[in-house]
């Protein structure tokens, strides 16, 4: 599962701008900033940590279902070549008895098996979702701190730039003060030496 910017923050801004002021007081325009979350969740370096927990969970689970799924159609290769083997006219009445004996509990098997991996997607999934929402709350939280510090008595309002323009949404932004830089250096300013490096890479 794939935490793109657009899963991160889902549901999180349910505005097209972030106000830091009552209403009644933001009447100064010109103190209006602009910032692109899709940007700031690209470079954001526990983002791109967060990215890389769920692809790592989700390989996991992907490698566990495979080996089922294997095991499974070996079962079914083998329930398979049992009914082939009772058709054969020349078999005898022991012979069947004892190729019908194995063919019921190959068949009790794959019913357990079918019935273990429908609940491990269902347990795979719900883990997964779990933890994309709790990595999404911890982002956003973390994001709108920094974006508030960064506007806090300086912009009365800010402009989330959307990732697909919309009806009602921002699509002119000329004048307006881009802030996604600022808020960037400030939620990397912690980042470990590596990532920063990284993101150097990154640029050139």
């Amino acid at each position: 599962m794939k935490l793109t910017p657009s899963s991160i923050v889902q549901g999180a801004i349910a505005l097209a701008f972030i106000s830091f002021v009552p209403v009644s007081q933001a009447q100064d325009f010109s103190k209006v900033a602009v910032v692109d979350y899709n940007t700031i969740l690209k470079d954001y370096y526990k983002a791109k940590d967060s990215q890389k927990q769920m692809e790592d969970l989700a390989a996991g689970y992907q490698k566990e279902r495979n080996e089922r799924e294997a095991g499974l159609k070996s079962l079914v290769e083998s329930i398979n070549a049992l009914q082939k083997d009772m058709q054969d006219p020349a078999i005898s009445d022991a012979k069947k008895k004892e190729k019908e004996n194995q063919l019921k509990s190959k068949g009790e098997e794959g019913q357990v098996k079918q019935r273990e991996m429908m609940a491990f997607g269902q347990t795979a999934s719900k883990i997964l979702e779990d933890k994309r929402q709790r990595l999404t709350t911890e982002l956003t939280e973390e994001v709108n701190k920094a974006l508030s510090q960064i506007a806090k008595n300086k912009y009365n309002m800010v402009f989330v730039k959307p990732q697909v323009p919309s009806p009602g949404a921002l699509i002119f932004s000329e004048g307006m003060d881009d802030i996604t830089a600022q808020v960037l250096g400030l939620l990397n300013k912690d980042a470990p030496a590596a990532k920063k490096n990284d993101k150097k890479d990154d640029k050139k």
